[in-house]
């Protein structure tokens, strides 16, 4: 048996805080390390020190996805003690990126904002290359075991939040540390990300997380601990009402286009007008899943005038 400790840190994301977690048994693992930055840093150590532990008393580090808040201790814990990282191997790409393929991101996510009729300059985050320097890292894979605590946990591969989300799963507890698939309070976003592989297409994530959803409704998961949010059960009632929303949503794209083709913008401005700047991607990433989804169902389809895509509804 172990004990799942949460970690409770502040994050500047609109969650307000994430968890990391430490499994306590036979020896010691983190999952996850809060956002980057000394502040979260030292909260971090302060609670895994509470618990009588220190930073190289950990067996190895295990990250559900490489998000910044989930992701972005792992320099600081580094300078401190010499851990093993686990982590899916989606992420290989991000960790041995020069910077061609940084650059190559970037230009995927300019071209995005300008199809989706965006102002690419003033609704993209600007960001500076910088090369990670992660020591001893192993990668995952679907149906791997990685021992937390000492103990056995499967490695469930559910992308859409992220491409290299995943959820460790003991199967003799259904104790599950699900990262950001299934919270309890909220809807998660499922973001649209460059493809793995270079000249792929994009991935199309909410039609991945809809697909990761019915692969754990499906296990006998019992106490679910997420990455952000207090422990929970019943995720069956979680998926379906995240399916809900998902319709919802659906409709009232169906309906904001009943008067004429749109723009991804044209839509976020009337769906999330409280997204001003930055914060715009993150409608746009939500409504494009969702256009994925009708698309996928023959209910709109669209068209490229210039750079900017117009969605529309199929008329048959």
């Amino acid at each position: 048996m172990v004990r799942i400790v949460p970690l409770e840190l502040k994050t500047l994301f609109a969650e307000g805080t994430v968890n990391s977690f430490l499994v306590i048994g036979k020896s010691v693992t983190l999952v996850d390390t809060g956002d980057p930055g000394v502040n979260s840093f030292q909260r971090l150590k302060s609670l895994v020190e509470n618990e009588g532990i220190t930073f190289s008393d950990l067996d190895h580090i295990v990250l559900t996805h490489i998000h910044t808040d989930h992701a972005g201790g792992i320099p600081l814990i580094l300078k401190e003690a010499d851990i093993p990282i686990y982590v899916h191997e989606n992420a290989r790409g991000p960790f041995n990126m020069g910077i061609k393929q940084f650059q190559e991101n970037e230009g995927f996510y300019r071209t995005f904002m300008e199809e989706c009729g965006a102002d690419s300059k003033k609704n993209i985050i600007q960001r500076s290359y910088k090369e990670e320097n992660w020591r001893n890292v192993s990668y995952l894979r679907e149906g791997d075991i990685v021992p937390l605590g000492g103990v056995d946990f499967e490695v469930i591969f559910v992308p859409g939040h992220s491409q290299c989300d995943i959820l460790l799963w003991n199967h003799d507890t259904g104790d599950t540390i699900i990262g950001d698939h299934l919270l309890k309070a909220f809807s998660v976003n499922a973001f649209i990300e460059p493809p793995i592989n270079s000249g792929d297409k994009r991935p199309k994530p909410l039609l991945q997380y809809r697909n990761s959803l019915e692969k754990i409704s499906k296990l006998p998961i019992k106490m679910i601990y997420p990455g952000h949010g207090e422990p929970f059960e019943d995720h069956l009632s979680k998926i379906e009402l995240r399916l809900l929303e998902q319709e919802n949503r659906c409709r009232q794209i169906i309906n904001y286009l009943q008067d004429g083709d749109k723009t991804i913008f044209e839509i976020c401005l009337k769906m999330y007008p409280q997204l001003q700047e930055r914060t715009v991607f993150l409608g746009l990433s939500q409504i494009q899943g969702h256009l994925d989804l009708l698309e996928e169902r023959n209910q709109v389809v669209w068209e490229k005038r210039g750079s900017v895509i117009y969605y529309h509804l199929n008329n048959y």
